[in-house]
């Protein structure tokens, strides 16, 4: 509904006219000037003057009381939504076994009724949580954390591979807001096919920045974790770019079209990751150890701090926070134990949480079987860790459940500045465009200015 201001000063009066209250004023000054001008000498008593008196003091009453019902009813009117939460509420005996519902859904309306104020700050800090046909609900675990959070949304899955194919939710999609033409591309648009030989490279104009990218660009802190493999589709499209989503540790032409591994390490969005961590089990042996050694030399030649952890533990130590770029790979059993999401959110967020801001991606890989508990100690783990900055951090939890088929609707669950832009069924390309905006990166970043003062405050 269109909401209208009522104005006083342009309400029409009886006479067809319209006063302000200094106009009405005016008018009465006027008219007793008047009445002093055409006073009669003293000897003789001015007719009609006492009703005059009485007249204006009658008038100047009612104007008051206008006034003062108009500004009552400004005030009710904008503050409607007070008015609607002191609806009457009946007391109704009911059993027991019914109270406890309408007890329950009181203190839920209570809770929406307290969702009025926007958060409209730029989200200094974003946390997104991708826990897509995984992360299953056991029927004795409580609530999650993220089912309370303020805003709710769905993303619609596409199929890119044309009409007939099995509709699925696309990474590339999801992390740089555009569409690609197939799912076997990674980090590329819709002007890319997919390849099984390097001939023809891509044209890197064709190439897909992601929402890592795009902090990075703007002096953010970055990081991406998993209890999977590191160069899965998903994590990938955070940052390598590639034809051929197969080629994962070698390709055809390692020039032209390296593989996703060395991308990780030596691309220009992958070696700026502040934090690394997840599973690596390349076919070659030794792989991972030289993926490590590699790194560790970056890192040297770069004169920066770093951790290099080799058991789970070591994420959680404490120490961390004086580090700038952290790596850990680790053995698939050990992702796959208790606890391990959670160390690994809570190791990163160790090397993030600095004043620069930061944008950190958490993935639940399907293919580890992980219980929504543990997804929700994460995210708990989290709000603890930015509870000083909760104001200026987005943290947003992607949902959906493999039981519900290939078709199934993500739910996306946010708290934090801008989170109220997420209401409705979304396009799974809007996640990106929207924690662009929410965080003013990409092609809502601040000037260079801005950002430095911002930084600075």
């Amino acid at each position: 509904m269109t909401r209208e201001e009522f104005n006083f000063a342009t309400s029409d009066t009886a006479a067809g006219s319209s006063y302000s209250g200094p106009e009405w004023r005016r008018q009465l000054d006027g008219e007793r000037e008047t009445v002093s001008n055409s006073r009669r000498p003293p000897s003789q008593k001015p007719p009609g003057v006492g009703c005059s008196a009485l007249c204006v003091g009658v008038l100047v009453a009612v104007v008051v009381i206008i006034v003062l019902l108009c500004i009552s009813l400004i005030v009710v009117y904008e503050n409607e939504g007070q008015v609607v939460a002191k609806v009457d509420l009946y007391d109704v005996e009911l059993p027991a076994e019914q109270t406890v519902w309408f007890e329950a859904n009181l203190a839920e309306l209570r809770n929406a009724f307290r969702v009025v104020d926007e958060n409209k700050k730029r989200a200094k800090n974003v946390v997104l949580f991708i826990a897509l046909d995984s992360a299953a609900a056991a029927p004795a675990d409580p609530r999650p954390v993220w089912e309370s959070f303020p805003h709710l949304a769905l993303l619609r899955p596409t199929s890119p591979d044309g009409a007939g194919a099995s509709v699925s939710f696309n990474p590339t999609a999801m992390f740089c807001g555009i569409e690609p033409r197939h799912r076997h591309t990674v980090g590329f648009d819709s002007a890319v096919s997919p390849s099984d030989d390097c001939n023809e490279p891509p044209n890197s104009t064709h190439r897909a920045a992601s929402i890592l990218q795009w902090a990075q660009a703007v002096g953010r802190l970055t990081g991406v974790v998993t209890n999977g493999e590191l160069v899965q589709p998903t994590p990938a499209a955070l940052y390598a770019h590639t034809p051929n989503s197969s080629w994962l540790y070698a390709g055809p032409d390692g020039q032209q079209c390296p593989d996703v591994r060395t991308q990780l390490l030596y691309g220009e969005t992958g070696r700026a990751l502040n934090v690394i961590a997840g599973t690596l089990p390349c076919p070659e042996e030794f792989c991972r150890e030289a993926f490590e050694s590699a790194w560790e030399g970056e890192r040297l030649d770069a004169d920066t701090s770093y951790k290099l952890a080799t058991e789970l533990k070591e994420l959680l130590d404490p120490a961390l926070d004086e580090r700038e770029y952290a790596l850990g790979l680790f053995e698939r059993q050990t992702l796959a134990q208790p606890n391990a999401f959670h160390d690994l959110t809570v190791g990163a967020l160790h090397v993030l949480d600095r004043p620069e801001g930061f944008v950190l991606v958490a993935i639940a890989d399907p293919s580890v079987p992980i219980g929504a508990a543990e997804v929700d100690a994460a995210v708990k783990a989290t709000l603890r860790k930015l509870g000083a900055v909760l104001d200026d951090s987005l943290i947003v939890v992607v949902r959906s459940d493999a039981r519900e088929g290939d078709a199934a609707f993500a739910t996306v669950h946010a708290t934090g500045p801008m989170s109220h832009l997420l209401h409705r069924v979304h396009d799974q390309t809007f996640l990106a465009h929207f924690i662009s905006y929410a965080a003013r990166i990409g092609r809502f970043r601040d000037a260079d200015l801005t950002n430095f003062i911002l930084q600075m405050v």
